[in-house]
C-alpha cells in the first residue's frame, strides 16, 4: 500500500448538518447518505441573445464542487470512497451522521450527544480510516475543517467549548494533548446560517413565545433559547451567548456566512420576520471571540435559510468558503475620514444608509451584500453619530484562480451607495420623506504581490473606465479617495496582507 501524507491546508472536511425538527425529518435524513449536503440549485441566469437572454444555470452544490475541482481533488468518504479513490485519501469529505442514533432509538437526543458523536468521528473514526488507507503523518499533522449549517454550527461550538477540553479517549491514534486542544485539532470553522445568538421569532411577542417553549418545548426548540444554550456551550455568567467563551479557539479561524433572503423561506418567515434568512436573524448569525468579543469574519449573502434558494448549496456560499479555506490574499476594506457635508434642516432628524456590495471577477454573483433593499442590512447611522471609519468587509482572494499568468492580479468590483433619510418632527407621527441618494459609485480593484514581494494595486471608476495605478508599497495599505461629491467625502482604504491558509 502506498504511503500518503496530510498536507496543509487540504485537511479532511467534515460537514455537520442543521436541525431536523420532526421524527419524519430525522427519518428522511437517516436515509440520505449525504444528510442533505448533496443538494444542488438551479436558477435562471442572464444569457446571450442566442440563448433567449435567459438560461437554467446549474450549481451542483459545494460538497460535489470540492470533489470535482482539480485544485482541491477531494474524495467522497461514504461507503468505499477512500478505497476507490486513487489520489491522497487525506483530502476527503465526511458527513457527521449524528441523527442516525436518534432515528434508530426513536427519540431526539441532546445537542451534547450530537457533539460527542462529532468528537468521536474526528478523534477516532477518521484517523483510523485514514491510517487504514495509508496516511502516515496523523499524529503530528492531522486536523479537520468543519463546515456546518444552522444548528450544526452549535454542535461544533459545543464540541469546541465543552466536549473536547474534557474528552477522554482510549482508542484514538492521536496524542491526548491534541485531542483536548480544539485549536490543534480543528483547522477552520465555517458556519452557515447558524443561530449563534439563538432564534428570535420577531413577529411573536416574547412573553407568548417563552410561555409556549417553557410549557410545551415544541420540537425540542428550547435548545435555541439563551438559558439552554449557555449550558451546552459551557458559558460563564455574563458572557454573550455567541461567544466562544474560554475555549481559546482563535476567532480568525472562523467564517460565518449570513443569509438575508427571508422572503424565500416557506411559512416560517412569517414568524421570524425580516432582517433574517427566514429563520435566523442576521444579528444572531455570527460568533465572537471569548474575552475580546472580536467578530468572526463574515460574508453576507442574499440567500434563504433553506429551500430552493438555500444558503448552503449556493454559488455565493461556496465562493466565500473556498477562498477562506484555500486563498492566499486577504483584503480588509474600510471607509475612512468620513464626513457628511449635506445641509440639515432644523427641526428634522437625519440618518444615512451606507451600502456596500462586492463581487469577485469570474464568480458572477455578489459574495457580500450590505444593502437595505432587498437585504435589510445597510450600515444605518444617524447624522450626529457618523463615525470617521466604517469597517466594510474582509474579502479573501486566491491568486491561483487568475487566468492570465502574466497579469497575476486578482480583480473584484465594489459598489458604494449612500442614501439620506429625513424625519420631520412636531407631527402626530413621524413622517419619513423618501430616501435621497447622495452618493453612488462602482469601482473595480486589482491587487497582487509581485516578485519583489511588494504589493501592487490599481482601480478604475466604472463611470470613466480608466485605470489608476497606486504606488507600489511594502506596507500593503492603499487609499482611494471617493469621487468628488458635495454630499459625502472620505477614502476607501484597502489593507492587503497574505492569508496563510496553512495556519
Amino acid at each position: 500500500m502506498p504511503a500518503f501524507t496530510i498536507r496543509a491546508p487540504f485537511y479532511p472536511i467534515v460537514y455537520v448538518r442543521g436541525y431536523a425538527m420532526t421524527s419524519s425529518e430525522r427519518e428522511d435524513t437517516f436515509h440520505d447518505a449525504y444528510y442533505g449536503f448533496s443538494a444542488n440549485s438551479v436558477e435562471k441566469r442572464e444569457a446571450s441573445p442566442e440563448n433567449g437572454y435567459r438560461i437554467a444555470d446549474i450549481f451542483e452544490g459545494q460538497m460535489i464542487r470540492f470533489m470535482k475541482l482539480r485544485d482541491y481533488g477531494y474524495a467522497d468518504s461514504v461507503n468505499h470512497g477512500l478505497r476507490d479513490f486513487h489520489d491522497n485519501p487525506s483530502r476527503s469529505i465526511w458527513v457527521c451522521r449524528f441523527y442516525d442514533e436518534d432515528f434508530i432509538q426513536g427519540k431526539a437526543r441532546a445537542i451534547t450527544d450530537h457533539a460527542r458523536d462529532l468528537a468521536k468521528m474526528i478523534t477516532e473514526t477518521i484517523p483510523r480510516k485514514l491510517a487504514e488507507a495509508g496516511v502516515v503523518n496523523l499524529e503530528s499533522d492531522y486536523k479537520v475543517i468543519l463546515i456546518a449549517h444552522s444548528m450544526g454550527g452549535l454542535v461544533c461550538r459545543t464540541l469546541i467549548q465543552n466536549i473536547l477540553p474534557s474528552l477522554k479517549s482510549t482508542s484514538s491514534l492521536l496524542p491526548k494533548d491534541r485531542i483536548n486542544d480544539p485549536n490543534s485539532l480543528i483547522h477552520r470553522l465555517v458556519t452557515i446560517g447558524t443561530p449563534h445568538n439563538g432564534i428570535d421569532l420577531g413577529n411573536i411577542p416574547n412573553w407568548f413565545e417563552n410561555s409556549i417553549v417553557s410549557a410545551l418545548n415544541p420540537f425540542n426548540s428550547s435548545i435555541f433559547k439563551p438559558a439552554t444554550m449557555r449550558k451546552y456551550l459551557n458559558l460563564e455568567p455574563g458572557e454573550p451567548v455567541n461567544s466562544l467563551g474560554k475555549s481559546g479557539f482563535p476567532i480568525d479561524k472562523c467564517l460565518c456566512v449570513v443569509g438575508s433572503d427571508h422572503q424565500s423561506y416557506s411559512l416560517v418567515k412569517n414568524l421570524t420576520g425580516g432582517h433574517s434568512d427566514g429563520l435566523v436573524k442576521q444579528n444572531n448569525a455570527y460568533v465572537v471571540e471569548g474575552g475580546t468579543l472580536k467578530h468572526a469574519y463574515t460574508a453576507n449573502v442574499h440567500r434563504a435559510h433553506s429551500g430552493v434558494r438555500g444558503i448552503v448549496n449556493s454559488y455565493e456560499s461556496f465562493e466565500n468558503v473556498q477562498r477562506f479555506l484555500f486563498g492566499d490574499l486577504k483584503i480588509v476594506i474600510t471607509l475612512e475620514n468620513v464626513q457628511m457635508n449635506t445641509i440639515v434642516k432644523p427641526g428634522s432628524d437625519y440618518f444615512y444608509d451606507f451600502e456596500f456590495t462586492l463581487s469577485i471577477r469570474g464568480t458572477g454573483v455578489y459574495l457580500h451584500r450590505r444593502e437595505q433593499d432587498p437585504c435589510e442590512n445597510a450600515f444605518r447611522i444617524e447624522y450626529s453619530q457618523v463615525p470617521p471609519k466604517i469597517d466594510l468587509h474582509t474579502v479573501f482572494l486566491n491568486s491561483s484562480f487568475n487566468l492570465d499568468p502574466i497579469d497575476a492580479f486578482s480583480y473584484f468590483i465594489m459598489k458604494v451607495r449612500v442614501a439620506e433619510y429625513r424625519i420631520e418632527k412636531n407631527m402626530l407621527w413621524d413622517y419619513k420623506y423618501p430616501s435621497r441618494e447622495i452618493y453612488a459609485e462602482s469601482l473595480e480593484i486589482k491587487v497582487r504581490k509581485d516578485e519583489a514581494q511588494n504589493y501592487q494595486a490599481g482601480y478604475r471608476w466604472l463611470s470613466d473606465m480608466d485605470w489608476v495605478m497606486l504606488n507600489t508599497t511594502t506596507n500593503s495599505e492603499f487609499a482611494i479617495p471617493l469621487r468628488n461629491a458635495p454630499s459625502v467625502s472620505g477614502s476607501l482604504v484597502l489593507h492587503a496582507s497574505l492569508w496563510d491558509a496553512q495556519k
